[in-house]
């Protein structure tokens, strides 16, 4: 058989065919890997590399603990029973009743107008009672040495063993009998078996009463 040789045109067609189809399929698959988004330090992010992300959101855990009330027209009528307070404290302390005073284990807040009572932080209702002299008390468990009690409600809007939320509704001041003309509620605090001011315990750290 006669071998033919190629002309050199037909080569030199050959040649820059297969040159621009090699070009043509680098071109693609630059593409395809080509940055299509750049972020704000200048790195890039390629499709095909990597899924879409979407940013979490921060979620912020509070620790402190609010006040039982929300309404700004509550005050203290009748503050917390120190010992080591001066007289002049201790007089504003003292609850009177049939002629009598009684030591303040808490602090009695209250209003011209009845107000919402809330939890100061999340828990478990532990207890709900009937008190002749205090109306309802509500006895609410944030840990096993962390209890909070609301005397003093009515309309109580949670039953026992409800789990509830900081700020959660628990009930309405009431008027009682040892706070005869205003709206009140005394509010205790209770740790590890003693009473504590609620005063200073709204600046407290819940892990520091663990």
């Amino acid at each position: 058989m006669t071998k033919r040789k190629l002309r050199k045109e037909v080569k030199s067609v050959i040649a820059v065919t297969s040159i621009t189809l090699i070009l043509l399929l680098s071109v693609a698959l630059i593409r395809n890997i080509q940055p299509t988004n750049e972020s704000d330090n200048g790195k890039y992010v390629m499709d095909s590399l990597l899924e879409p992300i979407t940013p979490v959101a921060n979620i912020t855990e509070t620790t402190n603990f609010t006040r039982p009330y929300t309404s700004d027209k509550v005050n203290i009528d009748k503050y917390f029973y120190d010992k080591e307070a001066t007289s002049e404290q201790q007089e504003k302390s003292l609850i009177y009743y049939e002629n009598t005073y009684l030591q303040n284990s808490g602090v009695v807040y209250s209003s011209d107008e009845d107000f919402d009572v809330v939890s100061v932080y999340d828990g478990t209702v532990l207890d709900i009672k009937q008190d002749d002299l205090l109306n309802t008390i509500v006895y609410v468990s944030h840990n096993a040495s962390l209890t909070t009690i609301y005397y003093g409600l009515k309309d109580v809007a949670v039953k026992v063993n409800d789990t509830i939320s900081q700020g959660q509704i628990l009930g309405k001041s009431n008027i009682n009998k040892f706070c005869p003309n205003k709206n009140s509620l005394l509010f205790e605090v209770n740790f590890d078996g003693k009473v504590i001011n609620p005063e200073s315990f709204y600046q407290m750290d819940i892990n520091a009463l663990n």
